[in-house]
C-alpha cells in the first residue's frame, strides 16, 4: 500500500464506523463489521482512480457497504447449528433439549386443540342466544367471563334461566344428544 493510499485509509476511518452502523440489527460483532469495513476502505483506495471525478467518500462507501454484505452472505452460508445436548449461555445447567417440548407435550397439545375445535363447532351449532350464553360465561369472545347474573342481566331474563341453559346444553352433551 502507497503512503497516498495509507493517507485516504486514516482520513476515512470515520466513514467505516458510520457504514458499520447501518449492518448492527443483523447480530454481528461491532468489531467484526469494522474490520470488514477496514477491508473495503483498503480495496477502495487500492482501486481508487482520480480521473473518473468522484469524490473518495462517495466511492469507499460503495466499497465497504459490498464488503460487508460479502461478509453477511458468508454468514448466513455458514450458519452454526446447535446440537441439543448444548448448554444455554444465559441459563446454568440447562441444555437445549430441556426447554423443547417432548413428543407427549406435543401430542397433549395437539389433543388439546382437537377438543376446542370440536367444542367450538358444536357450539356454532347452537341457537344464538344460547351460544351467546356460553360465549358471555366462559369468555370465548375474548371478553373476560361473566357471572351468571351479569349475563342475565345483558340478556334480559333471570339468572335461573342462564343456569338452566348451561345445564340443559351440558347434560345433552354428557348423554351424547346433540
Amino acid at each position: 500500500m502507497t503512503d497516498e493510499q495509507q493517507a485516504l485509509c486514516l482520513d476515512n476511518m470515520r466513514l467505516v464506523s458510520h457504514c458499520a452502523k447501518k449492518f448492527l440489527p443483523s447480530g454481528i460483532p461491532w468489531e467484526e463489521l469494522c474490520s470488514c469495513g477496514n477491508l473495503g476502505l483498503a480495496r477502495a483506495a487500492a482501486t481508487f482512480v482520480h480521473e473518473k471525478n468522484t469524490r473518495f467518500s462517495t466511492y469507499a462507501c460503495r466499497c465497504i457497504y459490498n464488503e460487508i454484505y460479502v461478509m453477511l452472505r458468508q454468514h448466513k452460508k455458514h450458519r452454526m447449528v446447535e446440537s441439543l445436548d448444548s448448554k444455554l449461555s444465559n441459563a446454568e445447567g440447562l441444555r437445549l433439549i430441556d426447554i423443547l417440548p417432548g413428543e407427549e407435550d406435543m401430542a397433549e397439545e395437539a389433543e388439546v386443540r382437537l377438543l376446542a375445535w370440536d367444542a367450538m363447532t358444536k357450539l356454532r351449532a347452537l341457537p344464538e342466544k344460547k351460544r351467546r350464553v356460553w360465549e358471555l360465561r366462559y369468555g370465548l369472545t375474548g371478553e373476560p367471563p361473566l357471572k351468571q347474573k351479569d349475563i342475565a342481566q345483558r340478556m334480559g331474563c333471570s339468572r335461573a334461566r342462564i343456569s338452566w341453559v348451561l345445564k340443559e346444553d351440558l347434560h345433552r352433551k354428557i348423554r351424547g344428544i346433540s
